[in-house]
């Protein structure tokens, strides 16, 4: 089966060691449209929560939660952004997106 358009969406950040892959759910509503959102509201709030971060005056052992916390977060509105794009537009109603994102911490060991 090949579909007529790709519903996934993709951002990088080298610079930060971000990936984010989403995936909008064929045959659903809007499914390129849940994955663009997601993956453009991750990149940006874990970019801004990055940046308002000392990662210098982090402890090294915090950084692994911390970093997990910001990527919650970020997921966490991004979800609330598709939900509420879902039930305030009619055409994207049950619209929907996998996501896979990745952030990379550089611990050093003593």
């Amino acid at each position: 089966m090949v579909r007529s358009h790709n519903e996934d969406s993709i951002e990088l950040e080298a610079d930060i060691g971000l990936a984010v892959l989403a995936d909008g759910m064929g045959g659903y509503n809007a499914g390129e449209v849940a994955g663009g959102i997601a993956t453009s509201l991750i990149t940006s709030e874990t970019k801004e929560a990055l940046a308002r971060l000392d990662m210098h005056s982090v402890k090294k052992v915090s950084r692994l939660p911390m970093a997990s916390r910001l990527l919650h977060d970020a997921v966490i509105k991004a979800n609330a952004s598709i939900y509420e794009s879902a039930n305030s537009q009619p055409q994207y109603a049950g619209m929907g997106t996998t996501l896979v994102v990745g952030l990379f911490v550089i611990i050093t060991l003593p």
